[in-house]
């Protein structure tokens, strides 16, 4: 996956890097994809390496505001031009620039339809930092907030020629100097105010990047970083990879709300059909419990007909219950209701159904790790030439399962939406509909 696509990049937006681990790298990356399309001006509110100016294919030097003028003109006859103060006298770097003159440069960009691209931080080639009390110079302006770990540093110390100041990273997280740096202190740094949130406008999107993962042990460690992570809210996502290879993301996890769809009646059997026992347990039960076991972040139970007998068997179980009284109207209320219920605070949803108590956790995952791969807009399993159930959908879908009408899931989008499948058995195609469907379900026990 391309860099651009992990970040779910709009055109224009203003980026802030911050961390280390790769951050020129970073930039350089995502710039070069980015200017294939449109200008892209990049900048430093920190110092860069003299070297550190080849990320663009023009270089200006900053002295004074009047030395901008240019910039227009500059931005129309290259893909991408950095933009910094002169050189240091004490040092082989580049001064930054003032936020006075990087919100002049935003200005310009959004002139040009240009996007902005700030090094906000600087770590001195370390793979990990905590911020000193003046980091980051982060603009207030700014839209996404990036912020990257090299994982070479997990399993060690926090004192490691790898970690910049480690005495503040050693008091960010409350552990000794001496102590090996695992994936939950990783997280735990990039999701502290003061660590990787630290400086973070309110309204900007906030992203990690997990860089280096090519190293020994390193998307294992990734993987652990990422997952913890998501238990942040403010975090949109944890991105794998590594800037330096052709095809840079591997993984971009976020959070994947479970909607298990339990509000329909079914009353031709004498009962709803998701309160029908199989193995000592409720068909509901069953399905609740497989999302529970999977990596969705959360569960949320849609009820509706006989909602408190549904919600009494549930008992115990860490979900959230939304009660929709209109469930008789149709599938396609369902649907919405349970994904108003998280559509703030995810990446994506997966409904599955409360009469296929056949499919497992691992079914689950395996939909989950085809969305970090791909972040394909609808990922549904497939036995032959038939789509089975559960379904997971992007966030880019969530706009067409608003509109969804009458007896309608989200079935009804698959013309609509690019449609990425996973082969597997006919487990997938068996729901509970009529008492021949039961006898089947409980002859398989």
């Amino acid at each position: 996956m391309q860099f651009q696509e992990a970040l779910r990049f709009s055109r224009g937006w203003s980026v802030a890097f911050t961390g280390g681990g790769g951050k020129s790298t970073a930039m350089a990356r995502l710039a070069a994809e980015l200017s294939a399309e449109a200008p892209v001006l990049i900048t430093s509110t920190t110092k860069l390496a003299l070297h550190q100016a080849d990320m663009a294919t023009h270089h200006m030097v900053l002295r004074r505001g009047s030395d901008l003028l240019p910039l227009s003109g500059l931005l129309q006859l290259n893909q991408s031009v950095l933009v910094t103060g002169p050189a240091a006298e004490s040092e082989p770097k580049w001064l930054g620039l003032s936020p006075e003159m990087v919100a002049a440069l935003r200005k310009l960009a959004d002139q040009a339809q240009a996007t902005l691209l700030i090094e906000a931080d600087g770590a001195r080639g370390r793979s990990l930092k905590a911020p000193d009390e003046h980091e980051p110079v982060i603009p207030a302006f700014t839209d996404l907030v990036l912020n990257v770990v090299g994982m070479d540093v997990v399993g060690q110390r926090v004192d490691s020629p790898l970690v910049h100041r480690p005495e503040r990273v050693s008091a960010v997280l409350g552990i000794s100097q001496e102590q090996k740096l695992s994936p939950g202190h990783v997280a735990a740094l990039i999701t502290s105010p003061q660590g990787g949130l630290k400086g973070v406008p309110p309204y900007a999107e906030f992203h990690a990047l997990l860089n280096k993962i090519d190293v020994p042990q390193g998307r294992e460690s990734g993987q652990m970083t990422a997952a913890a992570l998501l238990s942040s809210p403010r975090l949109r996502s944890g991105i794998l990879g590594s800037m330096n290879a052709d095809r840079p993301v591997w993984r971009v996890f976020g959070r994947i709300a479970g909607i298990v769809l339990a509000a329909g009646g079914s009353r031709r059997m004498g009962q709803v059909k998701q309160l029908i026992p199989w193995k000592g347990k409720p068909l509901v039960w069953h399905v609740v419990t497989a999302a529970l076991e999977s990596g969705l972040t959360s569960v949320v139970v849609v009820l509706g007909d006989e909602a408190e007998a549904v919600r009494a068997a549930l008992e115990g179980l860490q979900v959230e219950f939304v009660v929709n009284q209109d469930w008789a109207s149709g599938q396609s209320t369902s649907v919405r209701r349970g994904t108003q219920a998280v559509i703030g605070n995810v990446e994506g949803v997966m409904f599955l159904l409360a009469d296929m108590p056949k499919v497992g956790a691992s079914l689950v995952d395996a939909l989950i790790d085809f969305h970090r791969r791909t972040l394909t807009p609808i990922i549904a399993p497939r036995a032959g030439d038939r789509w089975g159930n559960p379904v997971l959908f992007d966030k880019t879908t969530f706009d067409g399962l608003s509109r969804l009408t009458g007896d309608r899931g989200g079935r009804a989008l698959f013309g609509q939406y690019r449609v990425g499948g996973i082969d597997t058995d006919e487990s997938v195609l068996f729901d509970v509909d009529n008492p021949g469907d039961v006898r089947k379900l409980m002859d398989s026990a």
